[in-house]
């Protein structure tokens, strides 16, 4: 079995570096146990100071508070009902304002206690939580830590507070119910499991709907995200409209999803709704035949087990809302269970001692003087992660003061794994690793990684300036000392190109840089450091040539810079022959020691094999270069035959080469006409949804039978207490009446249900189909246009899928949302006010103007919890400290090498401490907004039975008037509370409208499906690019071409070459008019390709690029793309004639396979070989191979070329080829060298390999890495 390779080393860095991490595999054989491990809850709360110790008994005593405060709003509520019935009935009112005004003042007391318990249960919580969280994430930073301690601070702040307030809630409203009723209660405890299932069941029903829907819409999203993210090869296919009816087939599944959704959330409200109207008859008639056995009919009965109204409101009420807070508690608990189960990984990593520790400045030896002695001996290693797979097996290597030595062998041989080993990213399992005859795991680490530098393969920068990269190679060194460094790095010309210079944000992992560029920051960052030991790891093996050549002089001139101790790993052999010594590695042991010479004279040897089968590939060049030498001098070329054209620059001396620098948070003015978002009027988006009038009347119908549920059920409800103290009457007559009020509850209960259903069903499938409608008009909108507008930050596939998923759905809240809920309101006032002034205009009035304060204060709960979701969500300082977290991670081994720890550790503090204070404000706000919820109940009902206990002593309204009117108001209420919730913002809903429209209504500068143009009876196939000039929309400073020009004739191969970045596949884009030049032409048979019929054009262009975009589906529909309607046979031809007819018939399915998303199914070269079937398919008169192997392995390259030689020959079709791959264009026609936006080269191979000193002739000497 093969050893890992290095490259694993590199995914390895979490067991062993600076930071504390998780434990190493090999220590935990039980993880892959089923049974989840979880801490205890005490051990959840195992870091608290004093100060959250403190919060959280606050807390939990005013958990408690809240909790009980609805058994006893109950208790007082039943309480005032007996003052008022007992008093109120009889021919005069026998109310006294004594026990009105004590019982107000009890509802405004226990409004004032709760207020302040509720707000203690919010505030405390979610203080002590953040506290607690953020001291865990400082202590743990690993990769994970963001979510697990999110499920942390959940459990232990907001779900851990509910949690004990449902608790209290449970234990108090059985234990009132029990003391005031024990038989009712009993009964109703039997029932309420009832409702419990019931609405465990309308979840289960509509979770399940909703996970259909949204299955069904990530379908649709995939289809718009695959398009737009491939939005070239969308254009170049002509296949806007065959994207756009796969979009609109994936719509109809989400369409009926999405109504399939709407119907099971109606029937699921409905279903609880009704049980629960159900439960009330039930209860009721029971407490009706209680108080019939108790005092009617000559019964009579005294104390505490006579069942009166008040009690029997007492008992339903405390029951019921006791018992329904157990299935309430059930999440909160659920959620305290998976902080618990998240707290165990992290508290194990934060208790764990790290075995390398480099934060402790007196841990450990610290020398004089480095010398750079290096004495690896018999080392035994393997990674924690495989400790199965030893890579080292017995190493031995010994390296003197100032040698420089090269580390060579294939992959997984364990060269990295000795630069792992000197850094102490790890220690040896035997042997030992010393420098200057001191084991390293004596030395101080921190101390022992500041004498080391080491450049990486792949350099890490972080996301802040130039210079602060450069100086985390010496903490505290001086901008001179910086700027010096870069000019040692051969950096410091290219930085003062940039408008900011050393200021210059490199972005995210150096994203606004070339890979060149940010190697050459990285050795600066090693320069200043001034390490004795030099450590470099493949560090230019992921270049081109021209970045390879001017970082491997900086490399050299930092190794020559000193007499210090190098250590080079390569795989590219011309790099390191210069090497005092070369060691040779296999099977994790040096296998051949010696110089570049004294290997070469081994027979067989590793090294010589090795380097054999490195240039066989460049032997052809070699000769050739051999032969030019001797012919340098003897031709003479005129201007088609290799003449060394002037260098025409660029008017930006930082244009083209460094175009990787722009950066993209400039504002770019180039598209000033999208920059103001239109409005939008309401009338417009109506429009939109009218063909489905018919149901949005139906759904208003039953949402008028829905808003009038509420109210009358309160009428109702207040009969039925009236009815309670008729005590006149006799048992069966009471019972009558009470049967009937219970029959009117029932039909409520069926009505409920059914207009809850019938209204979402209706009103979901207008809003359902307007949403398709809309989100099909706005994709449609995007693929329409031009592929700069796509090029623009703005206008990533992400944000635009994003786009198409929230800004319609948001327009549904302000039609059929927005028609329901307004529907709703005015039939539920309107059905209250009806009932509320025909008993009592005086309590019509006083109750209308309090229930404001009780809906607000409902609304401005759900507002803040609203905003709060939205403030974390959107907090910068956990977003900064979560984007630094992850920086961290992923770069770990460069963080551990250059000492950071403790400069990262200060800085994710910093942060967090931020972010704490907008808890602190969001748990103030929180806080506030659930005390007054909690508390404005107490206090209208302290102020209404005040005001109505006046009214009723002075016989202006009765007792029943009263209350009709109190509870028809109070179940109204919460009937616009319950439709208020949810809706959107109205500026919200304005803007997404604005954003939908501007996308729908924008002309595209280039519209790919415009059939307007010439359209030429044939194609000759002659190009000319005329006196270009361009710059991409979304970097209109970086100026690519400022006068090109090219010419290429009929049947003619040409090759582009030249560095990264010098406008080689800008050429191809103007071509396929992926955008326009803003001077100068590009024609086709001597017309401007702007005046011809640009979905005919590209039917006469094939592009194979380097990445192949295939599409999800099967691999017969893939290649059809490259001519709509292909019959089979066709389909089949072209696979044959690209080599990839075989590969798929060995697939069980054949063409019919499918190919997964981007092409996942297939291989690199397998995916190259549909791509070209597709485009030999098409059979285009212009062809395009853009880098189309580069990306292969030798044996994909291989076959993928030569089914790109069987197209090119084809027929007489003109070919541009871009390649860096020198040796795979050397039979074009012509070879154009292109230098910052210019051609500075033309002729054929053989030509330019003549010029001396010239540029091509120099690129393929660097490939070809002639051995001496």
């Amino acid at each position: 079995m093969a050893s890992p390779s290095e490259e694993t080393s590199k995914t390895e860095p979490q067991n062993y570096v600076a930071v504390q991490t998780p434990r190493s595999s090999h220590q935990m054989p039980e993880q892959n146990s089923t049974q989840v491990k979880q801490v205890s809850l005490l051990e959840l709360f195992s870091f608290t100071d004093t100060a959250d110790k403190l919060l959280m008994l606050l807390g939990t005593l005013g958990a408690f508070g809240a909790g009980v405060l609805r058994p006893i709003l109950v208790l007082l509520y039943g309480d005032i009902i007996n003052d008022f019935g007992e008093a109120g009935e009889g021919e005069t009112p026998t109310l006294t304002m004594s026990s009105v005004r004590t019982a107000s003042l009890n509802f405004a007391i226990v409004g004032i206690v709760g207020f302040i318990a509720a707000y203690l249960q919010v505030y405390c919580w979610s203080l002590t939580a953040s506290r607690q969280s953020k001291r865990i994430r400082s202590l743990y930073l690993s990769s994970r830590v963001a979510d697990a301690t999110i499920a942390i601070q959940d459990g232990m702040g907001a779900k851990m507070s509910d949690l004990l307030h449902f608790t209290s809630t449970i234990v108090s409203g059985i234990a009132i119910a029990m003391a005031k009723g024990w038989e009712l209660t009993l009964i109703l405890m039997a029932v309420v499991p009832f409702v419990t299932v019931s609405g465990m069941m309308a979840k289960k029903v509509t979770v399940a709907a909703s996970n259909r829907s949204i299955h069904s819409y990530a379908q649709a999203g995939a289809v718009a995200q695959e398009s737009l993210s491939n939005i070239r090869t969308v254009h170049m296919f002509n296949s806007v409209e065959y994207f756009i009816e796969k979009y609109r087939r994936a719509l109809e599944g989400a369409t009926l999803a999405g109504i399939k959704k709407e119907f099971a959330a109606g029937w699921g409200t409905g279903l609880m709704n009704m049980v629960q109207f159900l439960m009330y008859a039930l209860g009721f008639f029971l407490g009706a035949v209680f108080v019939a056995r108790d005092q009617l009919d000559g019964n009579t009965c005294s104390g505490s087990s006579c069942y009166d109204a008040g009690r029997i409101m007492t008992v339903f009420f405390s029951a019921t809302k006791g018992t329904l807070a157990i299935s309430q508690a059930g999440p909160s608990l659920q959620a305290v269970y998976s902080a618990c189960a998240a707290a165990f990984d992290v508290f194990e990593v934060i208790k764990r001692p790290s075995l390398i520790e480099p934060t402790n400045d007196d841990q450990g030896k610290k020398l004089d003087h480095v010398s750079g002695d290096i004495d690896i001996d018999n080392v035994q290693f393997a990674y924690p992660s495989r400790p199965e797979v030893e890579v080292c097996r017995g190493y031995s290597l010994k390296i003197k003061a100032g040698e420089k030595v090269a580390l060579v062998g294939p992959s997984g041989s364990g060269k990295s794994t000795v630069i792992s080993l000197l850094e102490r990213f790890y220690d040896p399992l035997d042997g030992s690793v010393k420098i200057d005859g001191e084991d390293v795991r004596s030395l101080n680490v921190k101390w022992l990684r500041q004498q080391i530098g080491l450049v990486g393969q792949e350099p890490v920068l972080f996301a802040t300036s130039i210079m602060e990269n450069i100086r985390h190679g010496r903490s505290g060194a001086s901008d001179s000392e910086v700027v010096e460094a870069a000019k040692m790095a051969n950096a410091f010309n290219f930085i003062m190109e940039f408008p900011e210079g050393f200021a210059t944000e490199v972005g995210e992992r150096g994203a606004q840089l070339s890979g060149g560029q940010k190697q050459r920051i990285a050795i600066a960052r090693a320069i200043i450091k001034n390490p004795p030991i030099l450590l470099l790891d493949e560090a230019t093996s992921a270049l081109d040539t021209e970045s390879e050549r001017i970082v491997q002089a900086s490399l050299d001139r930092l190794v020559a810079g000193s007499n210090r101790t190098t250590i080079i790993v390569a795989h590219r052999l011309s790099t390191i022959r210069d090497a005092d010594r070369i060691a040779v590695h296999s099977g994790g042991q040096i296998v051949e020691l010696g110089s570049h010479d004294e290997l070469l004279r081994i027979p067989n040897g590793h090294y010589r094999l090795l380097l054999e089968a490195q240039s066989y590939a460049t032997s052809e060049e070699k000769s050739e270069l051999s032969e030019n030498e001797r012919g340098v001098g003897r031709t003479e070329v005129n201007h088609h035959e290799g003449m060394q054209l002037e260098c025409s620059w660029a008017s930006s001396k930082s244009g083209v080469l460094d175009i990787g620098t722009y950066n993209t948070s400039k504002t770019n003015d180039n598209d000033s006409d999208d920059e103001a978002i239109p409005k939008v009027s309401s009338l417009r988006i109506w429009k939109m949804g009218l063909p489905e009038w018919k149901f949005i009347a139906m759904g208003g119908a039953s949402s008028v039978f829905k808003g009038s549920v509420y109210p009358l059920s309160g009428m109702f409800i207040a009969k039925i207490i009236h009815l309670y103290f008729e005590l006149q009457k006799t048992k069966r007559e009471m019972l009558h009446d009470m049967r009937y009020y219970s029959l009117a509850l029932g039909c409520i209960a069926v009505v409920c249900c059914t207009s809850f259903t019938l209204t979402e069903y209706w009103f979901g499938i207008a809003s359902s189909r307007l949403i398709s409608r809309v989100r099909l008009a706005t994709y449609s909108g995007m693929l329409h246009q031009e592929v700069g507008w796509f090029d623009l930050k703005e206008n990533a596939s992400g944000t635009l899928v994003s786009q198409l998923t929230a800004d319609s759905a948001i327009l549904q809240s302000i039609t059929s949302d927005f028609l329901n809920r307004s529907l709703m309101i005015v039939t539920t006032f309107t059905v209250i006010f009806v009932i509320s002034f025909s008993y009592s205009w005086e309590m019509t009035l006083i109750m209308l103007a309090i229930t404001p304060f009780l809906v607000g204060a409902n609304l401005v709960r759900v507002k803040q919890m609203a905003g709060q979701m939205n403030a974390k969500k959107n907090n910068d300082a956990d977003a900064a400290a979560g984007f630094l977290l992850s920086e961290t991670v992923d770069s770990i081994r460069t963080v551990a090498s250059f000492g950071m720890e403790k400069s990262v550790t200060a800085r994710y503090t910093s942060f967090l401490n931020v972010s704490n204070d907008l808890d602190k404000k969001l748990s103030v706000s929180g806080g506030a907004s659930f005390g007054l919820s909690q508390g404005m109940i107490f206090w209208v009902l302290a102020f209404v039975f005040y005001i109505g206990g006046i009214l009723v002593s002075h016989g202006t309204i009765s007792f029943e008037d009263l209350f009709v009117v109190l509870v028809v108001f109070m179940m109204g209420s919460f009937s616009v509370s319950m439709a208020s919730q949810g809706s959107v913002d109205g500026e919200k809903a304005k803007r997404a409208a604005a954003n939908v429209f501007k996308i729908i209504d924008r002309v595209p500068k280039i519209d790919a499906t415009s059939t307007a143009g010439t359209v030429l009876p044939s194609v000759q196939g002659n190009i000319d690019f005329k006196d270009l000039a361009f710059a991409y929309p979304s970097r209109p400073d970086a100026v690519i071409y400022q006068g090109y020009n090219l010419s290429v004739r009929r049947g003619q191969t040409v090759a582009l070459v030249g560095a990264s970045g010098s406008g080689k596949s800008t050429a191809i884009a103007l071509l396929e008019r992926f955008y326009d030049p803003s001077s100068g032409m590009v024609t086709l048979d001597g017309h401007d390709v702007r005046s011809l019929s640009l979905p005919w054009l590209r039917d006469r262009i094939s592009l194979v690029s380097q990445e192949p975009v295939l599409f999800s589906g099967t691999i017969a529909e893939n290649i059809a793309l490259g001519k709509p309607g292909a019959s089979r046979a066709e389909v089949e031809a072209a696979a044959k004639s690209a080599n990839a007819f075989d590969f798929i018939s060995n697939f069980p399915l054949g063409f019919d396979t499918e190919v997964g998303d981007r092409g996942a199914q297939v291989s690199g070269g397998q995916k190259q070989r549909i791509a070209i079937a597709r485009a030999i398919l098409r059979d285009p008169d212009v062809l395009l191979l853009d880098e189309a192997t580069s990306a292969l392995d030798n044996e994909s390259e291989h076959i993928v070329q030569a089914s790109l030689d069987a197209l090119v020959v084809q027929k007489q079709r003109t070919t541009i080829v871009v390649a860096h791959r020198l040796s795979t264009i050397r039979k074009a026609d012509m070879i154009a060298v292109t230098r910052d936006g210019s051609i500075v080269e033309l002729g054929s191979h053989e030509e330019l390999m003549r010029l001396p000193g010239g540029e091509y002739r120099g690129m393929v000497e660097q490939q070809a890495g002639t051995v001496a």
